[in-house]
């Protein structure tokens, strides 16, 4: 059974379910419901063997979302900060249960400070977890080419994002319609979201016909929106430029879907003088908290340093691959590198080919090989320093919640995930498919 904690907090009624941890910032997803804040902690279940549940077991949709030990699996359900009960009275009942909506009104009138419900999830509670899971995807996805794991069409996906946000309108505050404005920022994928529908409508029919639902309650003119309604300009030749992922084809690349090789570019503006000596080289830590996500290439291997000696002169290089972002002009991340106790030495990067790199001066002890702890951050976005160990347990499970489903989707005949199997979280998204399929270099 899966409890459910309701407290009365000074700025609301908070919604915990019971025994659950929480991960760095990148392991999360959080949606803005009417009344409330939804925050799913843990989205791969990295934190579930400290919470008695078998690791693995948070990646499982399998049962319709029946946990091991019987009742409701608790990685389905968010926590929630309740500001507004009235507002949030509209859909509590149908995620959480109605036991636990009628504790939240017994919390926030008065009548009860704390109390425990067992949790009663119904088909909203799965619609959201697969939107949050979505959502952190377009976030936080690990695409890496040092791990061979490919990036997700971001427009693709967004307007999966925007079928699944309509479906979950019961959630949102009447006047806002997040599935309008994810159709609008998304409107590009709406040609590759078309050709796959035309390789295999059946597949696809449900996620166009509500984008076409989204944009039609909001008066928005998306120009060449046909769809499983509209057969127009469907010739029987099926689509250009891609082939069916579905029916066991690989998918070319897209122009201007991939960047150039990626190929470290050591030197150059940023590199050592002439005649400089190598003092050592190592493996920075690739804090993903540290800088926007796709900054930089998602490998734990992908910041990289190596220490110069000049004379009297002590220098690190540091390099990262670029990740798949491209930021606004002279927006640019920056090395850090702290050698022992000493305050952190921080120097601006420069793109230098698929890499960025900066020297940094600093001093390095000549009695021993040097090792310093070496990071990229962008200032402003920058947190500070994550505890190291549970950073990266939580990097590497995400890391293989992705290969998971890259592998599901490689067998998956469309969006219901059917053929994907178990074991992945909810079923493969259209963007996962089509990623699973796609031939890259690595």
């Amino acid at each position: 059974m899966t409890w459910i904690e309701v407290r009365a907090e000074e700025d609301g009624v908070s919604v915990a379910v019971e025994g659950r941890l929480s991960v760095p910032e990148f392991g999360r997803s959080v949606l803005d419901a009417a009344g409330a804040l939804l925050t799913w902690p843990d989205i791969a279940g990295a934190g579930a063997g400290a919470t008695g549940i078998a690791p693995g077991t948070a990646l499982s949709d399998a049962g319709e979302g029946a946990a091991p030990f019987g009742g409701p699996r608790a990685d389905l359900l968010p926590d929630a900060l309740v500001e507004s009960a009235p507002e949030a009275q509209t859909w509590l009942w149908a995620v959480y249960g109605a036991g636990a909506a009628r504790a939240v009104a017994a919390c926030a009138s008065g009548r009860a400070h704390a109390l425990r419900v067992a949790a009663e999830p119904g088909a909203l509670a799965r619609d959201l977890h697969r939107l949050a899971t979505g959502h952190w995807a377009s976030r936080w996805w690990p695409a890496s080419h040092l791990d061979g794991v490919p990036a997700l069409d971001a427009d693709l996906l967004g307007l999966e994002l925007a079928a699944l946000s309509h479906r979950c309108q019961q959630v949102w505050d009447p006047d806002a319609d997040p599935a309008a404005d994810l159709v609008l920022e998304h409107r590009a994928g709406l040609r590759p979201l078309l050709d796959l529908w035309h390789a295999r409508p059946g597949a696809v029919s449900d996620v166009l016909r509500s984008v076409r639902a989204v944009a039609d309650d909001a008066g928005l003119d998306v120009d060449g929106l046909a769809g499983p309604d509209d057969p127009g300009g469907r010739d029987g030749s099926g689509p250009t430029g891609w082939a069916a992922p579905f029916a066991g084809g690989t998918v070319p690349r897209r122009p201007g879907a991939l960047p150039q090789d990626h190929a470290l570019a050591a030197g150059g503006a940023a590199g050592p003088p002439p005649g400089a000596r190598v003092m050592g080289r190592g493996t920075g830590t690739n804090d993903w908290c540290r800088y926007p996500p796709g900054f930089v290439d998602a490998s734990e291997d992908a910041v990289t340093w190596t220490a110069f000696a000049h004379g009297p002169r002590r220098a690190v290089l540091v390099e990262a691959v670029a990740g798949e972002a491209r930021p606004a002009p002279g927006v640019r991340p920056v090395a850090e590198v702290r050698v022992g106790a000493t305050a952190p030495v921080r120097v601006r990067c420069e793109r230098a080919g698929d890499a960025w790199a900066a020297l940094v001066h600093t001093a390095l002890p000549d009695t021993a090989a040097p090792s310093p702890d070496v990071q990229v951050v962008l200032p402003g976005f920058d947190p500070g320093p994550q505890d190291p160990a549970r950073a990266r347990r939580t990097r590497e499970g995400l890391r293989a919640l992705a290969r998971r489903r890259l592998t599901a989707a490689g067998v998956a005949t469309g969006p219901d995930g059917a053929g994907a199997g178990e074991g992945i979280g909810p079923a493969p998204f259209l963007a996962e498919i089509v990623a699973a399929h796609t031939e890259e270099d690595f």
